[in-house]
């Protein structure tokens, strides 16, 4: 993997390791939303949605569009939710679920 590529899959997995990140990234899936409907959506006021979608678009994550006076995001190509699709493969092929932090041994 090129340098510049391993940085940006940095700043990628970075960016999704918020879970609200990916709650917000899940949403905008099924279609553009604004600022305002991420924070409702999500349970979130509309300063952190703000904030949240903006760490996910400098990340590549997502893309904006304005709209009058407000921008509407939503994820930038399918590849999205095909990496979301295979962290959940991931996390069903090894157990990952339920498992408390620190005691993630592998089964037998």
């Amino acid at each position: 993997m090129e340098d510049v590529v391993r940085f940006r899959a940095g700043e990628l997995f970075s960016a999704l390791s918020n879970p609200v990140r990916l709650h917000i990234v899940e949403l905008l899936c099924a279609g553009e939303l604004s600022v305002g409907e991420v924070a409702v959506k999500a349970g979130i006021g509309q300063s952190g949605a703000s904030q949240h979608l903006s760490i996910l678009a400098r990340a590549g994550v997502l893309v904006a569009s304005a709209h009058g006076t407000s921008r509407r995001y939503k994820v930038r190509g399918p590849r999205i939710p095909a990496i979301l699709n295979l962290i959940e493969e991931f996390c069903h092929a090894h157990y990952l679920y339920g498992i408390p932090p620190g005691d993630q041994e592998e089964p037998a």
